[in-house]
């Protein structure tokens, strides 16, 4: 089991970053032999679930994974009782809509809709993204286990991303109280420099948010009258979601 549990950390690495891998990168970044990550490497390249760049000897994400990433969306209900809601949003908005979910102390979008006003940055599906630096991030902690922020402002802190990224403490936890209260949360440039989100809670009958609902943004369009705009529809749309994941109601919004 100890050797599985290496495979799946070096496998976890193509997961993080968006980037070809070489095995003595990984062995440095993860503190394993090198002719271990070689083997592992190579086992999985064999089986498809990585590829091997054959100039320069690095790894990337291999055609099994992307299939097996695929499967989890459709098979996953939060996908399939979200597309059509989120593709009327994106029409009627004209921002491309995201739905994101946190895991450990990360927060990745899990689908997407483009708009005509697509902005290309780091919010595509699938990519990991720091919890404090996005509005997804905020909203789940919001409406998540009361000890969840605490223990990730000890374990994780708030490294800065960008100028704009929130790095002070008490100044984070008024923005998620402030999410709370208001039931929404906006980030300008705080992953990325020139992209704004605005993101509300789904719920699915349980005591806290399973997702987010999120429109991305080009950052100078998110002004907050247009913020004040936008976020009727996509309350609406979240509560037509979180009414088909098994909510009784949806707090927010008319």
């Amino acid at each position: 089991m100890k050797a599985l549990a290496s495979a799946l950390r070096i496998l976890d690495e193509f997961a993080l970053r968006n980037e070809p891998l070489g095995v003595t990168e990984l062995a440095e970044r993860l503190g394993i032999q090198k002719s271990n990550v070689s083997k592992v490497l190579s086992t999985f390249r064999d089986n498809g679930y990585l590829y091997q760049d054959p100039i320069t000897k690095k790894y990337l994400v291999g055609l099994n994974a992307f299939a097996l990433g695929n499967n989890y969306i459709n098979s996953n209900r939060l996908s399939r009782v979200s597309l059509p809601s989120m593709r009327k949003l994106v029409d009627d908005t004209g921002h491309s809509a995201v739905v994101s979910v946190m895991q450990g102390g990360d927060v990745i979008h899990v689908l997407a809709v483009e708009g005509r006003l697509f902005v290309d940055g780091r919010w595509r599906v699938g990519l990991w993204m720091p919890y404090h630096a996005t509005s997804a991030g905020k909203v789940l902690l919001a409406f998540g286990a009361p000890n969840q922020l605490d223990y990730l402002l000890k374990t994780r802190g708030l490294p800065y991303v960008t100028a704009k990224t929130i790095t002070d403490q008490r100044k984070f936890r008024n923005v998620v109280q402030k999410a709370e209260k208001n039931g929404f949360a906006i980030s300008r440039g705080e992953t990325l420099p020139g992209s704004s989100a605005l993101a509300v809670p789904l719920f699915d009958g349980s005591p806290f948010a399973v997702a987010t609902l999120g429109l991305i943004c080009p950052e100078h369009l998110l002004t907050d009258e247009e913020a004040d705009r936008l976020l009727p529809a996509l309350q609406k749309c979240a509560r037509e979601i979180s009414l088909r994941l098994g909510a009784g109601t949806y707090p927010f919004g008319h």
